[in-house]
């Protein structure tokens, strides 16, 4: 609308000067100013109609660096092109707070489906959501210009890298008795609370394990198999540090990402099941996700990039004591703000130096 406002005060201009210097031919520019400036919004303002646009993302998750191609699908319902576009573009990253606004030029708008591409390349883990809030379509001239809000919006995930730590598990924490919700598909054990399957009467079999009901349709005795809980001998609070420059914010919460992602990872992958437990933005409280597979880890890198962060009211280990009072646990792993990884209230490594990395590689946990 500022086209708009700038062409009216122009016209205004115009017909001030005509009367000045009573000019018939500067009082005839005057008129056209004017026709074209309302020939001009009639226009837009019926063409803002027959546009619709759309942002879109083809793939769902990446890694930092890597090129991510970003789609502007604009359809025009009219027979008429519009030569000259923009869109007003929003990049938000819900963990490291980062956002980002601009107007980014766009192709002419022809007849039918529209399609501009934008590539970029994120630079930090996390989830971007990227929002095309705007479009801005010129006239036929391309001096005057309207606006119309789209909101729409996509996302892209960028998983942290992974690098592997030394983990080592023994028999005693790889056999971890107590209470789960998740149960062993493969071995019975010894919780009532959960049947894994019924088999024939064995010698030796107690007489309070056989399944009456089963057994009096059959013509031999059944004998019912308790299921063996999946306890996690260990929980892994996540401590996100907090900075207040905004560029060593984000290389500090990059390198907790990694960090983060590696440790979890190498529990996963040395078939140690455990929490990971942090306090949530949304829920306003803290909680946590079992990791078992590559399935529940990448599920649980999803939920935490798309839940960001805030500071506690109280330390994590506080708070996770009181709300999980009853709990029996091996192990726990804190990695604090300052991004000291502790296990058991003994510190194992300091990775708040250049060579965190290094220091990563290195790690050995002896669980």
């Amino acid at each position: 609308m500022i086209s708009f406002v700038i062409g009216a005060l122009v016209t205004v201009f115009t017909f001030y000067i005509a009367l000045i210097y009573a000019s018939v031919t500067i009082g005839l520019l005057g008129f056209a100013e004017a026709i074209l400036l309302v020939l001009a919004f009639l226009f837009l303002l019926w063409y803002r109609r027959k546009i619709e646009a759309d942002i879109q993302i083809p793939i769902a998750v990446a890694e930092p660096g890597e090129k991510v191609r970003l789609t502007l699908a604009v359809k025009n319902h009219s027979r008429i092109s519009c030569m000259k576009s923009k869109y007003r573009i929003t990049c938000e990253n819900a963990f490291i707070g980062k956002s980002e606004r601009a107007w980014q030029k766009g192709a002419p708008v022809y007849h039918g489906k529209n399609e501009y591409q934008q590539v970029i390349y994120p630079e930090y883990a996390g989830n971007y959501e990227f929002g095309l809030k705007k479009i801005k379509i010129y006239d036929l001239t391309g001096l005057f210009c309207i606006t119309k809000k789209v909101g729409r919006s996509c996302n892209v995930m960028i998983f942290p890298e992974l690098i592997s730590v030394g983990v080592h598990v023994s028999e005693h924490t790889r056999n971890f008795f107590g209470e789960a919700d998740v149960y062993d598909d493969f071995h019975p054990g010894d919780d009532p609370s959960e049947i894994f399957g019924v088999r024939e009467f064995r010698a030796g079999d107690k007489m309070q394990s056989i399944h009456w009901k089963l057994s009096a349709k059959s013509d031999d005795l059944l004998v019912r198999e308790n299921s063996q809980p999946k306890a996690c001998p260990l929980v892994f609070l996540l401590e996100p540090p907090h900075m207040k420059k905004k560029k060593a914010k984000t290389k500090n919460e990059e390198k907790f990402l990694t960090v983060m992602a590696g440790v979890v990872f190498s529990l996963m992958d040395a078939a140690c099941p455990h929490y990971v437990a942090w306090y949530s933005v949304s829920r306003k409280d803290v909680v946590r996700i079992r990791i078992d597979d590559e399935e529940s880890f990448y599920m649980f890198l999803c939920y935490y990039l798309a839940d960001g962060y805030v500071a506690a009211p109280q330390p994590l280990p506080t708070m996770y004591k009181e709300k999980y009072k009853r709990e029996n646990l091996l192990y726990t792993m804190y990695l604090d703000a300052s991004m000291h990884l502790i296990l058991n209230d003994k510190e194992i490594v300091s990775l708040d130096e250049k060579d965190w990395k290094e220091k990563m590689e290195t790690m050995e946990l002896m669980l």
